[in-house]
């Protein structure tokens, strides 16, 4: 009992560590889905990337590479929140580079009907954060979308 104990008291700052992280990501994941510039920007480091990788059965899989630049500018001509559902921080999973960076890896299941046929949608988001002063930044996005047939 009294090593359980020690275990417990040893291992409870690095759960809060990728509580915090996971956190982190979560305000991230919302503040990207709201597709508002003043508040996504202050989140982006100065060589923020994002990927977007469409894939498609019997078909391939396409990838879009987006600048940081366009990314603000085509959220600046949408508008209005995603209609896309929100990760939960039970699917969410923690990758520690290093004391200043890790990486959250989260995915989504929803339903969409393209052209009378229901699909199952699944996208898996990574972004990867450095911290920069008091604050994370992210540096790295990849979404990746799948399409099944239902």
């Amino acid at each position: 009992m009294k090593n359980l104990i020690w275990i417990m008291i040893l291992t409870s700052p690095f759960v809060k560590a990728e509580t915090d992280k996971i956190s982190v990501y979560l305000k991230f994941e919302e503040v990207y889905m709201s597709n508002d510039v003043s508040l996504l920007s202050p989140w982006l480091s100065k060589n923020y990337k994002i990927s977007q990788t469409l894939h498609i059965p019997g078909v391939g899989a396409d990838t879009r590479h987006i600048t940081k630049k366009h990314l603000l500018a085509s959220m600046r001509q949408i508008g209005k929140p995603s209609s896309m559902p929100r990760s939960k921080a039970s699917v969410t999973k923690i990758e520690t580079n290093n004391e200043n960076s890790f990486c959250a890896t989260s995915s989504t299941v929803n339903q969409r009907v393209v052209g009378e046929r229901k699909y199952e949608e699944k996208e898996v988001r990574k972004v990867c954060f450095d911290r920069q002063g008091e604050t994370y930044k992210a540096t790295t996005h990849n979404i990746s979308v799948h399409y099944r047939a239902i």
